[in-house]
């Protein structure tokens, strides 16, 4: 590029700190390997993420996993916006997924002697970490946005998660939803933008991909706007094939489908799930145990035991 009145020279303070900048200083990494090697380390500061799919398939699984292992695993100041459970729901998640003792048996308290001495630990781990939930009956995205000032400015917050961008209430009335949700995802990527810091939230899909075939999820299915599709810089569409299909030889896998990819390719990754655990890892992963079935037909819900169950 040849240096013009209109951009800067290479000797400009401007230019050299664009071509120079660590490339990872300020991405905040999913603990996915696939996801981070592809969007060149983790989440951008000032981009907005969307993850999607239809109920059941794990999306505020997956961005628990995000916040999990950026607030507990790497000590990154973490602010996560739930409008679809409580607070003591988030954590009952976190504690299963940190400790693999499967989420259904803390709601009952059946737990073994062993299982009680990793949640103590563990729990001792959670209470140092610098994650800030916050579950209102309602918010907008005012409202997130102030919060969300006060702790970047005050606490250092370098990662902002929001569970339900379509719950999220408009400041604006309109006669047309999808303007409302437009209004709200613009919101969204323009306090990602004034702060510096990544936003990832969650989104709900149409009924489409259910009259299709193969069921698989496409931009187009995103529910009641188009402005989800424009304003986001990274667009992860879940899906998994033993949600229909509990027979199906993949069970117990997931495909996160990077139908949008503003600052590199898109792809098909896989990834394992363990739905009792409330978690998504890497299939490769030391934490899946036994070793991997080697007769014909074995599937990943032979390694996950009740892998296929559904959450939100």
């Amino acid at each position: 590029m040849t240096p013009t009145d209109e951009t800067p020279d290479a000797t400009s303070p401007t230019w050299a700190s664009a071509v120079t900048a660590k490339p990872n200083s300020e991405l905040a990494p999913t603990g996915f390997a696939d996801l981070d090697t592809l969007t060149g380390g983790g989440l951008r500061p000032g981009t907005l993420t969307v993850i999607a799919s239809r109920p059941g398939m794990g999306r505020t699984t997956l961005l628990h996993d995000i916040c999990r292992h950026n607030a507990i695993r790497n000590s990154r100041a973490t602010m996560l916006t739930t409008l679809e459970e409580s607070r003591e729901d988030v954590v009952t998640r976190f504690l299963s997924a940190e400790t693999r003792v499967p989420r259904h048996q803390l709601l009952a308290g059946t737990i073994d002697k062993a299982a009680w001495e990793r949640l103590s630990q563990q729990m001792k781990a959670m209470e140092g970490a610098p994650l800030v939930i916050d579950a209102p009956p309602s918010t907008t995205a005012a409202d997130i946005a102030g919060k969300a000032t006060e702790l970047v400015a005050q606490h250092g917050t370098r990662l902002i998660a929001i569970d339900g961008i379509q719950d999220i209430q408009p400041e604006r009335r309109n006669d047309l939803r999808e303007r409302e949700v437009g209004d709200v995802v613009r919101d969204l990527k323009a306090l990602a933008r004034e702060l510096q810091v990544p936003v990832v939230a969650t989104a709900h899909l149409n009924r489409s991909p259910e009259q299709r075939i193969d069921k698989r999820p496409r931009l187009d299915d995103l529910r009641e706007s188009g402005a989800i599709t424009f304003s986001a810089d990274l667009l992860v569409l879940l899906h998994r094939e033993d949600y229909y299909d509990r027979e199906s030889p993949r069970a117990g896998e997931a495909d996160l489908i990077i139908a949008k990819h503003r600052y590199g390719p898109t792809a098909v990754l896989t990834v394992g799930f363990q739905g009792h655990y409330s978690r998504f890892i890497d299939i490769s992963s030391d934490d899946i145990r036994p070793p991997r079935p080697t007769r014909p037909g074995a599937g990943f819900s032979d390694l996950f035991g009740a892998g296929s169950e559904g959450v939100s």
